[in-house]
């Protein structure tokens, strides 16, 4: 397999850009983990707060973040999903079947096969596709009996999988849950300035501390922001680590249709919608189709707002939707 390194200064990143006055003092920052994922709150303290609000927050977000851990954490075997996946309980939260619930819809909308099954294939065929060479067409037929999030439901708050073998694994899915379940604390606590970032997920709402709308660095060498006011964005997929095969790159999604590996040039998916969760679940969807069928896909729903980064003749391309503006900066004006 043929690994190429794209230079650190054209990946997408996540950098909070302030201009204009001085920060404001009422704004502040909690940070702590939740499903093994590094997240930050700024918020700005409302007037007449009282004295503990910031540790009354912090409060808050532990408390939904264990909540969000107990249920859908892949590292607590203790877990809803844990123990569902070894079938020793198969009672269903609301958080777990709001997770499964919107990756089954857009796998469904989409035809993607959303990758929230399919470990076992990655076991079939090992790191970096070590045992491609002694893969039989039966094996991966036997794996494929027990992947595809179709054949997981929940009746009467009960999980239902049509083979016990099904392993779920919610990681990706979950950390959009978690950005919109940490925005609700925050509109709670009548909160109207915050942005929320879980991983590879923000969530923003109102203004920053210079108070503009929050901006987000995705391209270091050209300057090239997303403004965000009261919307998400998720990026899917990473620009520095591209491996090939007999010419074919490998994204680390399987089909969990066919038990194979998705060779695609598609390298990452960025998704801006009204909430965390649906940026997330189209950002995933768009990773695990690949580049033809996404550009397919939102040419058909002119809604979505999205732009793909994918690889052609040595060099890194974008695929923007029509309504995100290209401007010096990439720009978006809700």
């Amino acid at each position: 397999m043929k690994r190429l390194f794209v230079a650190a200064t054209i990946l997408i990143l996540f950098l909070p850009v302030f201009s204009g006055c001085s920060p404001n003092k009422s704004y502040h920052t909690i940070e702590g983990v939740v499903m093994g994922h590094s997240y930050q709150v700024v918020f700005q303290i409302p007037d007449y707060a009282p004295w503990t609000f910031k540790s009354d927050i912090k409060r808050a977000a532990r408390k939904c973040t264990y909540a969000i851990d107990r249920s859908i954490s892949p590292y607590d075997k203790s877990s809803v999903i844990s123990k569902i996946n070894s079938n020793t309980d198969m009672k269903a939260d609301s958080i777990f079947t709001t997770v499964l619930m919107k990756t089954k819809s857009t796998a469904e909308l989409t035809g993607a096969s959303m990758n929230a099954t399919t470990g076992p294939l990655r076991d079939l065929w090992g790191y970096n596709l070590v045992n491609q060479q002694k893969i039989t067409p039966m094996q991966i037929a036997g794996v494929l009996e027990y992947t595809g999030i179709w054949k997981v439901s929940v009746e009467n708050g009960l999980a239902v999988k049509k083979d016990p073998r099904i392993q779920l694994n919610f990681n990706n899915m979950g950390i959009g849950f978690a950005a919109d379940y940490l925005g609700t604390i925050m509109d709670m606590h009548n909160i109207s300035n915050y942005m929320i970032q879980v991983g590879k997920v923000v969530l923003c709402k109102g203004v920053n501390p210079s108070g503009t709308p929050w901006r987000w660095v995705i391209n270091q060498a050209s300057g090239n922001v997303i403004y965000l006011l009261d919307k998400a964005i998720s990026i899917c997929g990473n620009l520095s680590d591209l491996e090939f095969r007999d010419g074919k790159r490998f994204n680390q999604m399987f089909n969990s249709n066919t038990g194979y590996p998705v060779w695609d040039p598609l390298m990452s998916t960025l998704v801006i919608a009204d909430n965390s969760l649906d940026a997330t679940a189209f950002s995933i969807a768009f990773y695990s189709m690949g580049f033809e069928k996404s550009v397919q896909f939102l040419e058909s729903y002119g809604n979505i707002q999205a732009i793909l980064f994918y690889y052609k003749d040595n060099q890194i391309m974008t695929y923007k939707t029509p309504n995100i503006n290209q401007r010096y900066e990439i720009q978006y004006f809700p």
